[in-house]
C-alpha cells in the first residue's frame, strides 16, 4: 500500500481542501473590502461569496467522502448481500479498487473466507474419512460376531444331529424287536420334528441376525433378549454362565432389531471373556428391563470382576479394551454405543458389586 492511499492521508487531504476553500473565501473577502467604499455593498458581496464558497466546499467534501469512503463500502456491502443470497459467502472473493485500508480490509476478508472454505473442505474430508472408518469398524464387528454365531450354530446343531443319528439306530433296533407300530411311528416322528424345529429356529435366527434392516420397525426388547439367548445358548452352557432375567417390563423401541442384537451380543461376549480372564467360578449375568418413573432402561450386570478404573471412563472409545494385547480389538463397545445413539439411547457403565453393570437408557 502506497503512503498516499492511507485513510489518514485521505482525511488530511480532505480537511486541507476544505480549509483552503474557506481560506480562499477569506482572502477574496479581504481584497473586496479594500476595493469597496460602501459597507452595505461590501457586506452583500461578502455574504454572497461566503455562501458560494461554502456550497463549493460542501459539494467538494461530499464528492471526496463519497469517492474515497462511501462508494467502496457500498460496493462491498452490495457484494456481500449478493453472495449471501447465492449462498457463496465463503467462496466468491470481494472486489475493491481502493488501495488503502479499505482495500487491505477486503483482501484480508477474502483471505479469511478462503481459509474458512479450505477448513470446511478439510472438515468434510475428515467427516467422510471418519464415516468410512466407522463403516469399516462396523464391518469388522459384524465379521467377528459372525464367527461367534457360526460357532454357536455349530454347537446348537451338534445335539439335534447326534439325536437324529441316535434315532436312526433306535428305530432299526426296535424294528428288529418288532415293537414298531403306528403309535411308535407317530411318537418317533414327533421327536424328530422337535429336533428339526430346533435346528430350523437356530438357522432362522442366524440368518436374520446378519440381514440388514432397510426400514426401522417397532420391536420388543424382551424378544431381542430371548433371540440372542437362543443363539448363544450352547456357548453360555459351555462357559458355565447362568443368565437371569429379573424384571420383564414391556419395552418397545423403534429401530433395527438386528443391530440391537449386535449390541446385546457384544455385552454378553465381553462378560464371557471377563469370566474366563478372571477365572470366576460362579458366573451369573443378570438382565433387567425397567420401565418406571425414572424412564425406560435395560440393565445388564455381571459378577466378572468389573472394569479397571483407569480405563472405565474411556471404555466406549474406539481401540480401548481391558483385555490383554492380542485378545481384544476395542471395537465391540465402541460399536455398541454407536448403535445405542442411533436408537436415541445412551449406553453407560459402572462397576457394581463384583462386576460391571451396563445400562441402556432410552430417551423416548
Amino acid at each position: 500500500m502506497k503512503w498516499y492511499d492511507s485513510i489518514k492521508v485521505k482525511l488530511l487531504g480532505f480537511f486541507i481542501a476544505i480549509g483552503m476553500t474557506f481560506l480562499l473565501s477569506i482572502i477574496l473577502t479581504f481584497f473586496m473590502m479594500k476595493e469597496s467604499n460602501s459597507e452595505v455593498h461590501l457586506s452583500n458581496n461578502m455574504l454572497t461569496i461566503i455562501i458560494i464558497l461554502t456550497l463549493i466546499a460542501t459539494f467538494l467534501g461530499y464528492f471526496l467522502l463519497k469517492k474515497l469512503f462511501v462508494d467502496p463500502i457500498l460496493s462491498i456491502n452490495t457484494q456481500l448481500k449478493n453472495n449471501l443470497a447465492d449462498g457463496n459467502v465463503e467462496c466468491t472473493p470481494l472486489i475493491c479498487d481502493d488501495k488503502g485500508e479499505i482495500g487491505l480490509f477486503v483482501n484480508n476478508l477474502n483471505a479469511r473466507s478462503l481459509a474458512l472454505e479450505e477448513s470446511k473442505k478439510r472438515e468434510a474430508k475428515e467427516i467422510s474419512r471418519r464415516m468410512q472408518n466407522e463403516k469399516m469398524l462396523l464391518q469388522q464387528s459384524k465379521m467377528a460376531a459372525m464367527g461367534e454365531m457360526m460357532d454357536a450354530v455349530t454347537h446348537q446343531w451338534r445335539q439335534p444331529l447326534n439325536a437324529l443319528s441316535m434315532y436312526s439306530e433306535i428305530i432299526k433296533s426296535d424294528f428288529s424287536d418288532g415293537i414298531v407300530d403306528q403309535n411308535y411311528v407317530d411318537q418317533f416322528r414327533d421327536d424328530i420334528q422337535v429336533q428339526i424345529d430346533h435346528m430350523v429356529n437356530t438357522l432362522d435366527e442366524f440368518r436374520t441376525f446378519f440381514r440388514p434392516n432397510k426400514e426401522n420397525e417397532m420391536f420388543s426388547l424382551l424378544s431381542i433378549i430371548h433371540s440372542v439367548l437362543l443363539l448363544t445358548k450352547d456357548d453360555l452352557l459351555k462357559n458355565r454362565i447362568t443368565v437371569n432375567i429379573e424384571k420383564k417390563n414391556h419395552i418397545d423401541i423403534d429401530g433395527s432389531p438386528n443391530e440391537f442384537k449386535h449390541l446385546l451380543l457384544n455385552l454378553i461376549s465381553n462378560a464371557k471373556d471377563a469370566f474366563n480372564d478372571n477365572n470366576i467360578e460362579k458366573r451369573v449375568i443378570t438382565m433387567r428391563l425397567v420401565n418406571d418413573e425414572a424412564g425406560k432402561r435395560m440393565e445388564i450386570e455381571d459378577n466378572a470382576g468389573g472394569i479397571p478404573e483407569n480405563i472405565i471412563d474411556d471404555i466406549f472409545k474406539a481401540n480401548v479394551t481391558s483385555k490383554e494385547e492380542g485378545k481384544g480389538t476395542g471395537i465391540g463397545l465402541y460399536m455398541s454405543t454407536q448403535i445405542a445413539t442411533k436408537h436415541n439411547a445412551v449406553l453407560s457403565v459402572k462397576n457394581l458389586n463384583d462386576g460391571a453393570c451396563f445400562t441402556l437408557t432410552l430417551n423416548s
